[in-house]
């Protein structure tokens, strides 16, 4: 009988060790909760003003137009992506539509458009003729690439700048003239404008800049004044020339 008091006894001091221990535990763990939790209140949890990011917003280097009435007659301005700077002007970047016979608005909500954005009207194959408003000032870089049926365009008195491939591959345009107002143009303007027949240079100080002309099997006749520029790289290239 002692022995049995004597190991039941044993074994409640061991039960007693191992409670004792269990709570040590399990009471280390709980005072490191406090200060966690102390340390989660005190760090700031960074907050998103959602009004200052709306789920649309004009980029920041263009304006929305009070307006989008365009010039009568122009082609309708849903045929196109177009962008408002916030210099008042309003520029050209791509076309959509499927329209073959192309008239350019002048203004888009009364802001002037003066320029036609890169690649603008690339690959538009089944466009035979564009009409430019007197408001162009800007033709950029492969506006009018691969433009492969146009036939005929103009390029307004006011346009001083032509991107580099801005006519490349236009194959069946026939004519071109460029304005007095034209003092900068970039490489391959012309290139494989196979059926080009005549260019009228206006201005007697522009430079020939590679434009590719010189990679047609058919030469055009180079159309300018007496004492021009480009009528000495005509003559070096066996071009036929024509004095205005």
């Amino acid at each position: 009988m002692r022995k049995l008091i004597f190991i039941m006894t044993a074994l409640c001091s061991v039960c007693l060790l191992c409670g004792c221990n269990a709570d040590s535990d399990t009471q280390g763990e709980v005072e490191t909760i406090p200060e966690q939790a102390e340390n989660q209140e005190n760090q700031e949890i960074p907050t998103v003003n959602l009004e200052e990011y709306p789920t649309s917003k004009p980029p920041e280097e263009t304006i929305v137009p009070n307006g989008t009435e365009i010039d009568a007659g122009a082609t309708p301005l849903e045929q196109f992506v177009y962008e408002i700077h916030t210099d008042g002007t309003a520029v050209i970047l791509d076309f959509n539509g499927s329209d073959t016979e192309l008239v350019i608005t002048s203004q888009i909500g009364g802001y002037p458009v003066t320029e036609i954005g890169q690649y603008a009207f690339e690959a538009s194959w089944n466009v035979t003729s564009i009409v430019l408003p007197e408001t162009i000032e800007i033709i950029n870089e492969q506006a009018f690439a691969d433009c492969e049926s146009l036939t005929e365009i103009n390029i307004p008195e006011q346009v001083k700048f032509i991107g580099r491939g801005a006519f490349s591959n236009c194959m069946s345009l026939t004519e071109l003239t460029l304005p007095a107002s034209l003092t900068d143009t970039n490489e391959e303007m012309l290139t494989n404008c196979i059926a080009l027949q005549d260019l009228y240079i206006l201005n007697s100080d522009l430079n020939y800049k590679n434009w590719g002309l010189e990679e047609s099997e058919t030469k055009c006749t180079i159309h300018a004044t007496s004492g021009a520029e480009i009528l000495s790289w005509a003559e070096q290239n066996d071009f036929p020339t024509a004095i205005e």
